[in-house]
């Protein structure tokens, strides 16, 4: 044991001395290559051109030097009172005593204090911006963030081809609550550089139909007239209609149906083209194909629902909805031949007790589109009118740069309320219009609540007690017409 003890010792012992070694080794290049680095640093410093360097920067110094010397020579005289006394003695002549100038210049400053006071009360005055009030989002932090105000600017008419419609009733749909989330956020950005009414990223105007009456038009306004009653809905990237004023396109709009009133109208436009754009474009139905059919409208009770019933109904299909209990009079009266309630047992054991279905039209989203597959006929499908997620709300920076760039090329072919013509166009409104006329489709509405009462709307439609259409009545005062932004609206056009 004490030889193994021994052996260590020396071992560290020579470790120790290699070290120190070492230590002194590079040490002592160390001094060598701080030594060679200040001999070249001397010596670049000492050349020729560095020399130069030094002798242009010596100049520069002194000639700075010698302008702030003149500076401050020329303002000691320029500031020397007595100096320019003399001087101005010498300029207006003997007679001039120190009161009458005194007096001269009490008089240039009264004089100028004057005329500053003419010119601000000459000043143009900034022409009256009118102002409305509006259901909006302030944030996309969910519907925390739905609020009413009272000061959102009155739209102005900025192309030839628009019409001002004051917003007599608007509905509530969900997808709103998916707004207020940030849905379609990069898309609505980039589609409001394009819009003249549009100021920022917020407040975002919620609704996406209504009905009203037009109080003014565009020079290129051909098929409709101040006083016309119309309805209309928009996509979710368009300002929204929830506001006493609304400025849209004139092929966006259609006329209001005869004899119904805005609140009982305006359930229709938005609900009615997604469930016209579910049943004709993603089912391709109609009148003739539809007939014996087995369709099933799951959560009839929803808005779409309801309208889904009644079309299939009125085109010969075998009915069956999916609906709350609370429900089930509304449905049962819409035409439905088969009524599920979803409270009272198993809706997958209530479903799979029946026959096969064609087509089942899904309005409750995501989470019910799997089951429900397994309820078709061999061959059938489910279609789903629920707004999907968009990619675009998820993108980085990089594809988000390559999505603008692209949104502004498509924009430069098409205008972008094209991309949603099949669907939410006159030609479907002036077809629902004429069902709503001859008493073949009819209007559900639930509950009816004043603008300040949005949020207990919204709240009120999100429910399971909520069955069709929740309804914002607005009651908006005259507006006034901006004859100054007309008449440069005209001037422009003639240019």
């Amino acid at each position: 044991m004490d030889e193994v003890l021994f052996h260590v010792t020396q071992s560290l012992e020579a470790l120790q001395v290699h070290l120190h070694s070492g230590a002194q080794y590079g040490h002592h290049l160390l001094h060598n290559y701080s030594e060679q680095v200040h001999t070249y640093a001397v010596e670049i410093w000492s050349g020729p051109r560095c020399a130069q360097i030094q002798e242009n920067i010596q100049h520069a110094w002194q000639w700075l030097l010698k302008c702030s010397q003149e500076l401050r020579r020329i303002s000691l005289d320029v500031l020397n009172l007595q100096q320019l006394y003399g001087q101005l003695m010498r300029f207006l002549g003997a007679e001039m005593s120190r009161t009458s100038m005194y007096f001269g210049l009490l008089g240039f400053v009264l004089g100028g204090v004057v005329g500053v006071a003419v010119g601000l009360s000459w000043q143009k005055k900034q022409p009256h911006v009118p102002q409305m009030k509006a259901v909006v989002c302030n944030s996309y932090r969910g519907s925390d963030a739905l609020i009413v105000i009272e000061d959102v600017p009155v739209p102005v008419i900025t192309v030839l081809d628009e019409v001002l419609v004051q917003v007599k009733a608007a509905s509530v749909d969900l997808v709103d609550l998916k707004i207020c989330s940030g849905y379609g956020r990069v898309l609505r950005k980039q589609l409001s550089r394009y819009n003249n009414n549009v100021v920022g990223e917020f407040p975002v105007v919620l609704g996406r139909d209504c009905a009203g009456i037009i109080v003014d038009i565009g020079q290129k306004v051909n098929k409709f007239e101040i006083g016309d009653e119309v309805w209309f809905a928009v996509p979710y990237w368009m300002p929204g209609t929830m506001a006493e004023y609304v400025v849209v396109k004139e092929r966006h709009i259609a006329r209001k149906p005869k004899g119904i009133g805005f609140e009982i109208a305006t359930s229709i436009p938005y609900a009615g083209t997604v469930a016209w754009d579910a049943l004709v474009n993603q089912a391709h139905l109609d009148s003739v194909k539809t007939c014996d059919k087995r369709i099933l409208v799951h959560m009839g009770c929803s808005p779409v629902g309801c309208i889904l019933i009644q079309l299939a109904r009125l085109w010969g299909a075998h009915v069956t909805a999916v609906t709350t209990l609370r429900g089930t009079p509304v449905i049962q009266a819409l035409g439905a031949h088969d009524v599920v309630v979803c409270e009272k047992a198993d809706i997958q054991n209530q479903l799979a007790s029946r026959e096969g279905f064609d087509v089942i039209f899904n309005t409750e989203g995501s989470v019910a589109y799997q089951p429900c597959l397994k309820f078709c006929k061999p061959g059938g499908f489910v279609v789903s009118t629920e707004t999907s997620e968009l990619a675009s709300d998820s993108y980085g920076f990089l594809f988000r740069s390559i999505y603008a760039f692209w949104i502004r090329i498509r924009c430069l072919i098409q205008d972008p309320f094209l991309w949603e013509a099949e669907k939410m166009g006159p030609a479907v409104l002036d077809q629902l219009a004429q069902l709503l006329e001859d008493g073949s489709l009819q209007p559900v509405v639930d509950k009816m609540f004043a603008p300040q009462d949005a949020e207990l709307a919204f709240q009120h439609a999100d429910s399971s007690e909520a069955i069709g259409k929740t309804i914002i009545r607005f009651r908006c005062p005259q507006l006034l017409k901006n004859t100054d932004t007309n008449k440069k609206l005209t001037d422009s056009t003639r240019i």
